[in-house]
């Protein structure tokens, strides 16, 4: 019997039990979705990394020798070392390869998508599968290498993937890898033609130690006794390591913001509509008790509705948000970063989830059902009326409100008699209109990071990367015809107490062509020749101000310099040092510029010339990122719609219900269906506005917080929201609000008069 009432009531009440179902299902979706691929990018990626031997330590140098390796070899808690020549080569059409020669291939072994494993004994080339596949090149395939006077016709003998180039870009100032135009490409020492190997310098050592907990011992034993390593670098501090694990550690912080937000609007709702579903049987239990069911057994009913509901929605949550969200953001980042086999994973904590949300709903219902079980049948089996302070309704007889219409007047009326309906409904709208300002804004603030980074700082059209054997006549020839604007980057270490931290100097000679703002994003100028100036991100973490002193030294020496830090500056993408040519000059180091900047095109096939790059081309790559981006956000706003038109329907189904008996009873006053129905509709209204006045903030402090709080240490800008993005935020919110209201109030017009005025009875 309990059975067949509970479809009986299921199928009665269908349209808010497929909402709880909907709210349930998008709730869970969202969180198992983004937890599965942040969860997936983290499994792939130790996978990867586990498997192909991703080097522990890097060092850096001139030339390593055998004897080098042998050294390093023999040290305690190393496992393996290797060393490798890395420069920067062209390729077919001009295109940069970063070329790699190699002499074994145990440390960051290649994963091979296709071809053949590593043979130090054959004359080919292993090239980056990514490159290879945007070039439309494969195996078998024969590209021309070259290399200052060096030039290579080699045929491909393998399409790889290698753990230490997961994120590879040109140069620091390339925020997104341009595939089509640079790549990795390696070689076996047998390649090189063999009056060119006893030429050949090394300068990278790979170390593999036994356990990460013996890295700082293993650096500090490399700097004692290998002359040759100018720094060692940990493979943290590497820029292809430390941005994809940037990527998860923003991740791990929208896991908890955006699937937070939409599990709490959408429990909300689910709880409000729970309890009002319970509260209007109320009838129907107290004619249940009356025939003698048993309150545990009535409970049990009534708990049935809420635990077989919210398992179907959870269900349905875990399977979406693992094929659907999961997948399809997964494929997204693997397209974006150089590991194979990427693919969600769900852990336990989605299934811990699910579970909570079925036992809250259950509480709830539990909680709500038994309150009622505590009155007698004979108050049970009548409405149970509003709680209302009668002085708390003469409000509408005071001051401003004497003037209202009746409308008005009716819907305050009504809002003061369902406060916790009122402010169910406007946390639910406030949360969506939220979400969308926050999706929408953090478009709007990675386009405003566009036009800092390559309108407002880079004052310039092209950058030419110098080569590092330039010497003073070639440059001054570039000089003469592409003008003196000039910049070096210095790798440096920072020492503060027993702490040592990888880090650079900008040494600027560019005029206005490099410009320089402050944290309010207004132009400054870099002029004192008395220090350093650092970014305020970076002082921030390091606790320093201005008048401090900072100890540094040039990676390859072993002079410390003291630098007072005089200024602070702002830097989008980087968080490090600058100083001006002059006082690198005073402090007795030799400037010797890595880039030139100019507004004249470059040909980059002149000597002394490494690379150029076209500002516009960097503009478009980080276009092409957030294109990626753009889609994530596309499918938040969906989902955040979806949930709004949900609640804004469920919670306009829930007060319409409560306002049956007064409509019908306006019905018998006079009031024709049109009177009714805007009644209805402006209490709607009301509620969107107010939500829309609170939502469209607190967007802005949720953008503000994620850009705070997930991005990555080496960026720092904040929230920018443009004028655009709060009227769309606001207008899709109201007219989502009206058009469902209206929808709604057509059921004015079906009212059952009879049923509806004889429920008080």
């Amino acid at each position: 019997m309990l059975r067949k009432k509970m479809f009986r009531d299921i199928k009665k009440n269908l349209s808010q039990f497929i909402t709880i179902f909907l709210m349930v299902l998008i709730g869970v979706m969202v969180y198992t979705g983004i937890e599965a691929y942040m969860s997936g990018m983290s499994d792939t990626a130790d996978r990867f990394y586990s498997e192909n031997n991703l080097f522990d330590l890097q060092a850096v140098g001139n030339n390593f020798t055998k004897e080098d390796i042998q050294i390093v070899k023999n040290m305690d808690n190393v496992n393996d070392a290797e060393r490798k020549l890395s420069v920067t080569a062209t390729s077919n059409d001009d295109k940069v390869l970063l070329l790699n020669v190699i002499e074994s291939n145990n440390i960051s072994k290649f994963y091979v998508v296709k071809g053949i494993e590593f043979d130090a004994n054959k004359v080919g080339v292993w090239l980056d599968n990514y490159y290879a596949t945007s070039n439309n090149l494969t195996i078998g395939d024969t590209i021309k290498i070259k290399y200052d006077n060096l030039s290579l016709d080699v045929e491909i003998l393998g399409l790889i993937n290698v753990p230490d180039h997961v994120y590879d870009t040109k140069d620091e100032s390339e925020l997104y890898p341009d595939r089509l135009n640079f790549g990795f490409a390696y070689i076996s020492l047998n390649t090189i033609p063999e009056e060119y190997r006893n030429h050949l310098a090394f300068n990278y050592l790979m170390v593999d130690v036994e356990d990460n907990n013996y890295r700082d011992k293993v650096k500090e034993d490399i700097e004692d006794n290998v002359s040759n390593a100018l720094a060692i670098i940990n493979v943290n501090d590497i820029s292809s390591y430390r941005t994809y694990q940037g990527e998860i550690d923003e991740g791990k912080t929208y896991v908890g913001v955006f699937s937070g937000l939409f599990i709490f609007i959408a429990m909300l709702s689910v709880i409000t509509t729970m309890t009002r579903i319970i509260k209007n049987q109320r009838v129907q239990i107290g004619t249940l008790k009356a025939l003698g069911f048993s309150n545990k057994k009535v409970l049990l009913h009534y708990i049935g509705y809420g635990f077989y509901i919210s398992l179907f929605g959870v269900i349905a949550g875990l399977i979406l948000g693992y094929y659907g969200i999961g997948n399809i953001f997964i494929n997204l980042e693997m397209s974006f970063f150089e590991i194979p086999n990427g693919r969600p994973l769900m852990n336990n904590n989605s299934y811990i989830l699910g579970l909570i949300v079925i036992l809250l709903v259950m509480l709830i219902t539990y909680i709500t059902g038994r309150n009622i079980l505590k009155e007698n049948p004979a108050e049970t089996l009548r409405n149970k009326i509003p709680n209302v302070k009668k002085g708390s309704l003469n409000i509408t007889k005071k001051k401003i409100f004497k003037k209202l219409n009746f409308s008005s007047i009716w819907n305050i009326r009504d809002i003061l008699r369902n406060k916790t309906r009122t402010i169910m409904g406007i946390v639910g709208v406030v949360g969506c209109a939220m979400l969308i300002v926050c999706a929408l804004g953090m478009l709007d603030s990675m386009n405003h990071f566009i036009k800092l980074q390559f309108t407002d700082l880079y004052n310039f059209d092209y950058k030419v990367s110098l080569k590092e054997n330039i010497n003073n006549a070639e440059l001054s020839l570039l000089e003469n015809k592409y003008g003196s604007d000039t910049s070096e980057t210095l790798g440096i270490e920072i020492k503060t107490n027993d702490k040592r931290e990888t880090n650079n100097i900008v040494v600027t000679d560019a005029n206005d062509k490099l410009r320089f703002i402050n944290n309010k994003d207004k132009f400054i100028n870099i002029n004192s020749n008395k220090g350093v100036y650092i970014t305020y991100k970076l002082a921030k973490n390091n606790n320093l101000t201005i008048g401090d002193n900072i100890t540094w030294h040039i990676y390859g020496s072993d002079t410390y310099y003291t630098s007072e830090i005089v200024g602070f500056n702002k830097d989008p993408q980087n968080q490090n040092m600058t100083m001006t040519r002059e006082y690198l000059e005073s402090l007795g180091i030799t400037y010797k510029p890595d880039s030139l900047y100019t507004n004249t095109k470059v040909k980059d096939n002149e000597i002394g010339i490494e690379l150029v790059q076209d500002k516009n081309k960097l503009k478009d790559s980080m276009s092409s990122m957030l294109s990626m981006m753009k889609t994530m956000i596309s499918l938040i706003i969906v989902i955040a719609i979806l949930l709004g038109v949900i609640i804004i329907y469920n919670l306009g189904i829930l007060s319409f219900s409560e306002k049956e008996y007064q409509f019908a009873t306006l019905k018998v006053l006079g009031f024709d269906d049109s009177k009714i129905k805007k009644i209805f509709i402006k209490q709607n209204n009301w509620i969107a506005i107010i939500s829309i006045i609170i939502g469209l903030p607190l967007g802005y402090a949720l953008v503000n917080y994620l850009f705070k709080v997930a991005i990555e240490e080496h960026y720092d800008f904040s929230a920018y929201i443009t004028l655009l993005t709060y009227l769309l935020s606001a207008i899709g919110t109201f007219v989502t609000s009206y058009v469902v209201s209206r929808l709604l109030s057509r059921k004015v017009n079906k009212i059952d008069m009879v049923s509806s005025l004889k429920a008080n009875e």
